[in-house]
């Protein structure tokens, strides 16, 4: 199989490993770890929500909201199985799928075998996806029981309650970054569509999808009015 495959295809190979990873390694490790994103800036939202319903007497708005965000990535999780379904029918069926979509001029011709592969990366990706969307719906359930066993606020329990307010909106981060992984991963898997077309479609749109991700974490309309309010 990988005989099979041409230069162009291991490059696209190398360059979707470089821009997905790459980026992950950037923004945990990297040159852009200490700058300051949306995941950073909305972050600084959660602790001060966590802050805020810890003072609350009734928490029933804060439950609705942990109930949006659990719908949100159970909705996600349940699509990601719905499209390995139509993967996995598409590589049962993969020989007729391959004359009929390389009908079209555009389409370059490759062995069934590399077809096969192509489906399989997309398949490993909406994988990805699944697990990254269902750890994000398993931590909102943690994340609602977090907010339930948060203490009455009174003046003997104070710094208990801002402790178990800074650990809440902690792992409201961590379900959020599982969350923001896994749509990277559609993205890319988005991308990995133009493989079926081209290597150098699938390359290009790495780059695009790489662009927009960069973009809307770090020079988006949403971002500049979460900094906004810092100002205000």
């Amino acid at each position: 199989m990988f005989a099979a495959l041409t230069y162009f295809d291991i490059f696209a190979i190398a360059w979707f490993a470089l821009c997905y990873f790459g980026y992950d390694w950037a923004v945990r490790y990297g040159p852009l770890k200490d700058r300051k994103g949306l995941v950073a800036a909305i972050q600084e939202r959660r602790q001060q929500w966590m802050q805020s319903a810890a003072r609350r007497d009734v928490r029933i708005m804060d439950s609705q909201l942990l109930m949006n965000l659990s719908s949100g990535n159970a909705f996600f999780a349940s699509t990601t199985v719905i499209v390995l379904g139509g993967l996995t029918a598409m590589l049962g069926a993969a020989d007729n799928v391959k004359n009929r979509l390389e009908q079209f001029p555009y389409v370059v011709d490759v062995p069934l075998v590399v077809w096969e592969f192509k489906i399989i990366f997309l398949m490993a990706l909406v994988i990805r996806a699944f697990f990254k969307f269902a750890w994000a719906f398993r931590l909102t359930h943690y994340l609602g029981t977090m907010l339930g066993a948060m203490p009455r606020w009174e003046a003997n329990t104070a710094v208990q309650c801002e402790k178990h307010a800074a650990k809440t909106a902690q792992l409201a981060g961590i379900t959020a970054m599982h969350s923001n992984d896994g749509l990277r991963t559609v993205y890319f898997a988005i991308a990995g569509l133009g493989w079926f077309l081209h290597s150098l479609v699938f390359i290009i749109g790495c780059a695009w999808v790489l662009a927009i991700v960069y973009r809307r974490e770090y020079a988006s309309r949403a971002l500049m009015a979460i900094e906004d309010n810092d100002e205000e």
